[in-house]
Order: C-alpha cells, then sequence, then structure tokens
C-alpha cells in the first residue's frame, strides 16, 4: 500500500476532524480502468460522487483519493483534485480488498481522526473493507452485496454513473 499525504500550499494549519475516503474506478470516476482513460477526465467525472468530494473538503475534512492504480496512472486524477492523500497501488503490493480498510485506518490513525466521524465511498463488494472502517459509508451504484449492506447499516447510497457512450 501506498499513503502519499500531499503537503499542499495553504495546507490546514488545524487538524482535520473527519476524513472521507473515494475509491476513484468506478465511484469518482466512470471508468473501470484508469489504464484505459483515453478521454479527458472532465468527461468521466461522477457529478454527485466529485460533489460529494468538494463539500467535504469546504468543511476542512481531509480528502483521500484510494485506488488499485500506480500513483503514475493516478497522476492526472490527483493533479486536477488536489487530494489531502492518496491511497493507491505500488509493485507488489495492490490496493484492493482488506488493503484498502487497513490504509484507511491507518491513515485516520496516524492523523488522529475518529472512524465515526468519517466516510468512504465506493461502488464494489470488494471495497467493503474500506466502507466497513467508517462510520459514514456511502455505497455508489447497484452492486448487489453492498445494498445488502447497505440496507441492513442503514448506509447512504448515490447512483451508479452514467453509461459511457
Amino acid at each position: 500500500m501506498d499513503m502519499n499525504t500531499r503537503n499542499q500550499p495553504g495546507a490546514r494549519a488545524q487538524r482535520p476532524s473527519a476524513a472521507a475516503f473515494f475509491d476513484v474506478e468506478g465511484t469518482l470516476l466512470a471508468a473501470s480502468d484508469l489504464a484505459a482513460v483515453a478521454e479527458p477526465l472532465g468527461l468521466l467525472w461522477h457529478p454527485p460522487v466529485l460533489a460529494a468530494l468538494h463539500g467535504h473538503a469546504a468543511r476542512g475534512h481531509l480528502v483521500v483519493l484510494v485506488s488499485g492504480a500506480s500513483a503514475a496512472e493516478l497522476e492526472p486524477v490527483a493533479r486536477h483534485l488536489g487530494p489531502d492523500a492518496v491511497l493507491c497501488s505500488r509493485p507488489r503490493a495492490p490496493m484492493r480488498g482488506q488493503g484498502k480498510g487497513y490504509a484507511a485506518r491507518d491513515l485516520l490513525r496516524s492523523h488522529g481522526i475518529l472512524a465515526a466521524r468519517s466516510y468512504a465511498y465506493a461502488d464494489e463488494a470488494a471495497d467493503l473493507p474500506l466502507l466497513a472502517e467508517v462510520g459514514h459509508p456511502v455505497v455508489v451504484g447497484d452492486d448487489p452485496v453492498l445494498l445488502r449492506h447497505a440496507r441492513r447499516g442503514n448506509w447512504n447510497h448515490l447512483p451508479a454513473p452514467a453509461p459511457r457512450r
């Protein structure tokens, strides 16, 4: 796992009270594989999730991108959004499944942020460990496994990205 916390100009002087984790592929972007993206990113954003990201940033939450892609593949997305941290795959250490949950837990602990105050947005059953680490999980799309968990846990739900034409 790779935890690259970005030190941005004008970074907050105050410690954030919450974090918001955003799965990238299929959740924040209407694309399942960043390596295959040939379109401009602007055409691929999933508006409700992008609006949520901007809302969390405006509230001073730690904004974190989470992806199975490499740092190089995520660079255009990170450059555009300016997240506070990026959790991504590195050689021999893929960021998927339980690894996403462990990485989120480690990041919360290292920043002294309570999981109960934090959010995660994800679209597939493999992301369940990430969603389970926060107090406010949000299911994006129609994965039947996640929707069952959402109903049982009273989790929020956002629609899937519109199909690409």
